[in-house]
């Protein structure tokens, strides 16, 4: 589209009858307009936020909104109403995917810590990873541990590719083909194999992300990327900051015409407090703790551990009080308040309401939204390559502690079978160290890059009752890989033991059995 309407356009043609039903997709209009011209538009995604927004304020159509808003009348808008009034909700009609080739699980972490966005990112578990792809920031790399660093991933690269090596022909034999396809079958093994060695690969190391959001998400994940202490992470904002907005030294003709958000991101820069905040709340937070000599947090033996991963630190008590009010508070059109004083005695009647509720759900059927009135946290410990499949659960509030080597390692007994144990161990050690040094000399960021998938971290989650169905659902089935099974199982543990009722509609799988994949990849791939 141009972006001045020098000529006179005729109306897209439109119904007689205004009231009549349209449903079309607005990313291509293939239309006519009154004086019989076919027209095609495809608007760009600020094109598209205004000519959405502007019905809260005007009947016309959206296809006839989108042919009237040119480039030039999309940026004036954004600047008066979003970048200037605020309005951010138009912006979240303003969508743009970016790819993201050959970027360090330390970045795709931060990257994928918003909410309103969808992610798919290479996986451990299909793809068989190499040395050559890691990347670590130019403040490590060009630093006096940069020998140390390399000499650490051709260490684990190198067990990572013996291991796969060794690992693949004893699937083979303990897992029998039976009718199963030789290309699924090929690729049960791979996966088997991959859960096992990707314990080895390092926060270095490279994959890539495909991500879809709305203006709205894409500049807090560029302020966030830029407010990071990782200089690489900087980078990186500043790169898909470019991408979208263009760069600076464009005019702004060009940057309308190339560039998907080169409005709306105006704002998206470094931002003081999230830089701050960090650094300000450790000095604090190590003062209390040397300052309160009633907890002596070295000898605690409470929360959750390698032994025991999971801690419930909040249990709703109410659990089903709440939900089975909810729920009849909605079908028998009472207030809540009274729905609370009929249940509130009687626990047959709760258990009633919630039966009624859950007895007829489909294999694929969430809950009803009332179990959303109950919620709990949990204190997690697991090894960092799990976590990677946790993160994703994101209707939920994570707390997650940073990157390091202090709460241990996990090993695959597999690798411990084919005699590999001791090394991966020198390994894990090697890596303790390292990252240890580069923490000493105030490299924060850059010391997580070293961590290798096998050691673990501590998480805080908090999430609701419907949100943990489909949590211990999907993480304890047979097809899930067996760290994060053994905390979707520990969950439900101790869910039942508080919630037996609730529990027992739970479809958890406690079996140990797993298989890691049934599935072929598509056809043509």
């Amino acid at each position: 589209m141009s972006t001045k309407d020098e000529v006179k356009k005729a109306k897209l043609v439109q119904p007689e009858d205004s009231s009549t039903r349209r449903i079309y997709w607005m990313n291509h209009i293939r239309t006519k307009r009154e004086d019989g011209e076919p027209v095609e538009l495809r608007p760009t995604p600020e094109q598209m936020a205004v000519a959405i927004a502007k019905c809260s304020r005007s009947s016309t159509p959206f296809d006839q909104n989108v042919d009237d808003v040119s480039l030039e009348k999309a940026a004036e808008f954004h600047e008066k109403w979003v970048v200037g009034y605020g309005h951010g909700s138009v912006a979240e009609h303003a969508v743009a995917s970016v790819a993201f080739q050959n970027i360090p699980q330390t970045v795709i972490k931060i990257l994928e810590d918003a909410r309103l966005a969808s992610y798919t990112e290479v996986s451990s578990r299909y793809q068989v990873f190499n040395r050559s792809r890691v990347g670590v920031p130019k403040t490590l790399s060009q630093s006096e541990f940069n020998e140390r660093v390399n000499e650490l991933f051709d260490g684990l690269y190198a067990l990572y590719e013996e291991c796969y090596a060794l690992l693949y022909p004893i699937f083979q034999e303990r897992q029998p083909q039976g009718d199963m396809p030789d290309s699924a079958y090929k690729a049960t093994l791979k996966a088997m194999t991959c859960d096992r060695v990707r314990y080895l690969l390092p926060a270095a190391a490279l994959a890539s992300l495909g991500m879809t959001a709305n203006a709205r998400v894409w500049e807090h994940a560029i302020v966030k990327l830029l407010s990071s202490g990782d200089p690489l992470a900087k980078q990186i904002g500043e790169e898909v900051k470019s991408v979208l907005r263009g760069f600076e030294s464009l005019d702004r003709d060009q940057a309308l015409k190339h560039f998907p958000l080169p409005t709306l991101l105006k704002y998206a820069d470094p931002n003081q407090y999230l830089t701050e905040l960090p650094g300000k709340m450790s000095d604090l937070a190590k003062e209390m703790v040397n300052r309160d000599k009633t907890v002596n947090v070295s000898e605690f033996k409470g929360g959750a551990t390698a032994e025991n991963p999971v801690a419930c630190t909040y249990d709703d008590n109410l659990t089903e009080h709440r939900i089975s009010a909810a729920l009849l508070s909605r079908y028998a059109l009472i207030p809540m308040e009274a729905a609370m004083k009929m249940v509130s005695q009687d626990t047959q009647l709760q258990e009633e309401v919630i039966r009624t509720a859950l007895e007829d759900r489909g294999a694929h059927d969430a809950p009803p939204r009332e179990f959303e009135h109950a919620w709990f946290q949990h204190e997690i410990v697991m090894d960092f390559g799990a976590w990677r499949d946790i993160q994703r659960h994101r209707i939920c509030t994570q707390t997650n502690q940073p990157l390091g080597t202090d709460l241990g390692f996990d090993v695959p007994e597999e690798i411990a079978e084919i005699g590999k144990g001791k090394e991966f161990t020198r390994l894990m050690n090697m890596a303790h160290d390292l990252n240890h040094d580069i923490l000493n000399a105030g490299m924060i960021a850059e010391a997580q890059y070293v961590v290798p998938m096998a050691y673990r971290r501590r998480l805080l989650v908090s999430w609701n009752l419907r949100e943990l169905f489909h949590f211990i659902e999907l993480r304890s089935g047979k097809k899930g890989h067996m760290s994060y099974r053994r905390i979707a199982q520990e969950i439900w543990r101790k869910l039942n033991e508080t919630h037996p009722m609730i529990g027992s509609y739970i479809r958890v799988d406690m079996s140990a059995e797993g298989v890691s994949t049934l599935g072929e990849k598509p056809k043509g791939f």
